[in-house]
């Protein structure tokens, strides 16, 4: 995959602060630090749809001087920065025998992604003061980086227990990936004499006796770095969300306390720790020729007022009633959760909006004005977008999120894994990565959804989601087609007799549509290496053999596409009818797996049934247009990869 062009380390957003700092959390920020950095990869669409919903705090960028000798950036790991920012703190300030710095980080990614923060010096840059820094699960505080460049290191990164301890550097690979499976709140403390490394709350390497080298105020600069290069679109801001630095040592129970806080930030879903905000949302839902449905949440209680109309100033309104949330979890998640109608709206036709939500407080905060459109009437053509498993990976979810916005679809079919886990205990997963990478087309384009195993619970989906009941399954008709969405987590529902099963033969029966797609998360057939055995080693299933047994039904009742995903991939059948290729009569089965997880790989040889496999994200458009259906692949740089063309007269008559 090509590499793209990054974008400068200053356009991540973040809050910063000197002295004094902002109130932090649940407690006050303590007299002790000197700087305070929030940031937050700064996903937004481009040109006049530009908009970020709510506030955000602005991101320092390294001070541009008319001329000036840049530092030599560092190797870390084998890998030079993908993103440095410099002097956000004057020397002066950071000339204390006696400090401590925090990096509170989320990592969600299979492959080894990495940043530091350092003190170094300007005349002798292979020379530093101290450096705290991460890479995959190599945990680093120095006071003496320049003896770093003595440590080998595997290539391969092994699972745990790595332990290296010098005079004045602490080294330690974990084997855990941090609270709820992502979160790492690293700190260096040093003492002036103590040089301690603690993760999570917990002591994992000291130094009794260690010195720090003195360096003249004027020659230190801090510098920030990431270490993104084996993950292309990356921020930093996806992947370090707050660094802290203080002039002083931090004890145990200070650094426990901090970490409980963080905690607390994050089972919430919540953003930021100061900020009335947006942490869901704005979300559009269930689009129809004369409604609309629209989700957002915010960080505390709220009331809204939702305006909206065919054209700007906004003339119409709905208003929504303060909500006090909900607890979950036994009281420790609280959340705001807000969900609206727009009514008599005209079919086809685009609407302007806006959220204006209002905490108890008095404070008020705006979406900005979005658009969306309206369905479309029978008859007039239109173009959807498919997308799977956006999970793990918000920046490759907001560089499809870029491109599917190129092509202005009327709406997103999304085959499941909105998330990888974010079942009830995961909420966050919810707020800082589906919304995070999704929002700005979502906010635009109408989403139907079905779920994945990542949110196969139903907690968090059904909340976050206004659809037909019963949410977990539904239909819907859009223009000359009409959709059938289900839950293939319940695999039981799908043999004959099973809820689903009996569901879906009523509403194929009665359904009239000329084109009739189905929807689910799970592969009936897939060429995939190791989901339905180890295709290295023995023939396997090549799909999931209890979601066949609602394959008759499709046969029955003349369906023509079956959209899925679970394996990380792009994958299309030949015209598949009674096991066999049936090109007349056949129904082609569509893996759309790509839109963020971890890519996953082929058998070494080729199914039966495969017309075209490509493994690499991608996301995907289908065209219908007066009996015609248009259906393109693309990657994540816009390529062209695969391409069907079906015909059709009328309504089919299985």
């Amino acid at each position: 995959m090509k590499q793209p062009l990054r974008k400068p380390f200053g356009l991540a957003l973040l809050a910063f602060t000197l002295l004094p700092v902002f109130a932090a959390l649940a407690q006050p920020a303590p007299k002790t630090v000197l700087g305070d950095w929030w940031f937050w990869p700064d996903y937004t669409l481009e040109r006049n749809a530009r908009n970020y919903p709510g506030p955000r705090k602005e991101a320092p960028t390294t001070p541009v001087v008319a001329a000036a000798v840049e530092t030599p950036a560092l190797t870390f790991f084998g890998e030079k920065p993908t993103e440095r920012i410099t002097s956000l703190l004057p020397a002066v300030a950071l000339s204390g025998k006696a400090f401590a710095v925090e990096l509170w980080l989320l990592n969600h990614v299979n492959e080894p992604v990495g940043a530091l923060v350092t003190l170094r010096s300007r005349q002798r840059p292979d020379q530093g003061s101290w450096l705290l820094g991460c890479y995959g699960q190599t945990m680093l505080f120095s006071l003496k980086p320049d003896e770093l460049s003595q440590f080998t290191v595997e290539k391969k990164q092994p699972r745990g227990g790595t332990e290296t301890t010098t005079k004045a550097s602490i080294l330690r690979t974990v084997q855990e990936r941090g609270w709820k499976k992502r979160w790492s709140h690293l700190v260096g403390s040093y003492d002036g004499t103590s040089l301690q490394l603690y993760l999570n709350g917990k002591k994992i390497g000291e130094i009794p006796q260690a010195s720090l080298t003195a360096s003249g105020t004027d020659s230190l600069q801090l510098e920030m770095a990431a270490y993104l290069r084996r993950e292309p679109y990356m921020q930093w801001g996806d992947l370090v969300k707050n660094v802290r630095i203080h002039n002083a040592a931090l004890t145990e129970q200070a650094i426990v306390g901090r970490f409980a806080e963080l905690q607390q930030l994050v089972e919430d879903g919540r953003l930021y720790p100061d900020l009335f905000h947006f942490n869901a949302g704005p979300y559009l839902n269930g689009v129809q020729q004369e409604s609309i449905r629209l989700v957002w949440e915010t960080d505390r209680p709220a009331s809204a007022v939702i305006r909206y109309g065919d054209r700007q100033p906004l003339t119409h309104t709905v208003t929504v009633p303060l909500t006090e949330g909900k607890t979950h979890n036994e009281g420790k998640v609280h959340s705001y959760i807000q969900e609206a109608v727009l009514k008599d709206l005209k079919p086809g036709t685009p609407y302007f909006y806006e959220i204006e939500a209002k905490s108890k407080t008095g404070e008020t905060i705006s979406s900005g004005i979005l658009t969306f459109s309206t369905a479309v009437k029978a008859g007039e053509a239109f173009t959807f977008g498919v997308i799977g498993d956006t999970e793990a990976r918000p920046h490759v979810n907001n560089r499809v999120a870029g491109l599917l916005w190129d092509e202005r679809p009327n709406f997103v079919l999304h085959v499941g894994d909105l998330t990888d886990g974010g079942e009830q205990p995961y909420k966050f997963e919810w707020n800082y990565e589906f919304f995070t990478g999704n929002r700005q087309l979502s906010g635009r384009v109408p989403f139907f959804p079905v779920p994945g195993n990542g949110e196969g619970d139903l907690y968090w989906y059904k909340q976050y989601h206004a659809l037909p009941e019963p949410k977990a399954y539904y239909s819907f008709r859009y223009g000359d087609a009409e959709f059938f969405m289900l839950n293939s987590n319940e695999e039981k529902d799908f043999a004959p007799g099973g809820k689903q099963y009996e569901w879906l033969e009523t509403q194929l029966k009665k359904s009239t549509a000329r084109w009739k797609f189905v929807a689910h998360h799970h592969a009936p057939y897939s060429p995939d290496e190791d989901d339905y055995g180890n295709a290295w080693t023995r023939s396997t299933d090549m799909g999931d053999v209890q979601i066949r047994k609602i394959i008759p039904l499709y046969e029955k009742y003349g369906v023509d596409l079956v959209f899925y995903g679970h394996l990380h991939t792009y994958h299309r059948t030949l015209p598949l009818r009674e096991g066999k290729v049936n090109r007349k009569k056949g129904i082609t089965y569509i893996q759309v797996g790509g839109a963020g997880g971890n890519l996953e790989d082929f058998a070494p040889t080729r199914p039966w049934f495969t017309a075209k496999a490509f493994r690499g994200y991608h996301y995907s458009t289908l065209t219908l247009a007066d009996g015609h259906l248009n259906f393109k692949v693309y990657d994540t740089e816009g390529r062209l990869k695969d391409y069907l063309d079906l015909e059709k007269t009328g309504p089919e008559k299985p």
